[in-house]
């Protein structure tokens, strides 16, 4: 077995070590004092490919592997663990849509995803991961988000909470309990939404304080 890495995987490895060292480490410290989400960080990263690292080439992503996503995580965690949620999650949105969506979801979300924030219109286009609520945590088993089926739409009901760039995202997967929990108990009978972030009905709530 090579356990060396390959030749991609060190320029990957190299552009985020130099990115989160000059750029990110620097800013780290008041980053986290103001409680800034770091838009300008976060559209650094997507045009350097690390917002996507692993999302396929003709999505838009780098296509470059689970193990230089590790890598990059590695790198960005170093300068700034705050900074390195963002980054995964939007990276996990990403992989999410690209390989479980609908042709038509990967190719209108994922160049979208990875490319966040990009100066296009100030459009924040980054991914948010809704999984977690006030009384369940990340424990999908006792979720509380229900969504039924009302003609060809659902709709969804329910709180999330800790939502990593929710006030910021342009598309949430959100997680609801689409069984009967009677019959699909724990974490049978739950789907994955996909939620543009000006949907109807969509509201953001407070400011948690999280940063740190």
């Amino acid at each position: 077995m090579d356990l060396e890495l390959s030749e991609v995987e060190r320029m990957v490895q190299k552009t985020a070590r130099d990115f989160a060292r000059r750029v990110i480490l620097p800013e780290a410290a008041a980053i986290d004092r103001a409680e800034r989400f770091p838009k300008e960080i976060l559209r650094g990263l997507g045009e350097l490919g690390l917002l996507a690292v692993a999302v396929p080439e003709e999505l838009g992503g780098a296509g470059a592997g689970t193990v230089s996503y590790s890598l990059a995580m590695q790198e960005v965690a170093y300068a700034c663990a705050s900074t390195a949620v963002t980054m995964a999650v939007n990276n996990m949105v990403g992989e999410v849509i690209a390989y479980f969506g609908t042709p038509a979801q990967r190719e209108h979300y994922c160049p979208r995803i990875a490319t966040a924030f990009a100066q296009d219109g100030g459009a924040a286009r980054v991914g948010a991961f809704a999984l977690s609520e006030p009384d369940a945590g990340s424990d999908p088993g006792s979720m509380a988000t229900t969504a039924t089926r009302d003609g060809d739409h659902w709709v969804i009901r329910g709180p999330k909470q800790w939502i990593t760039s929710g006030a910021y995202a342009g598309v949430f997967v959100v997680w609801a309990r689409t069984g009967d929990r009677q019959t699909h108990p724990g974490t049978r009978g739950l789907s994955a939404f996909l939620v543009d972030g000006g949907a109807p009905g969509l509201k953001v709530g407070r400011h948690e304080d999280k940063m740190g």
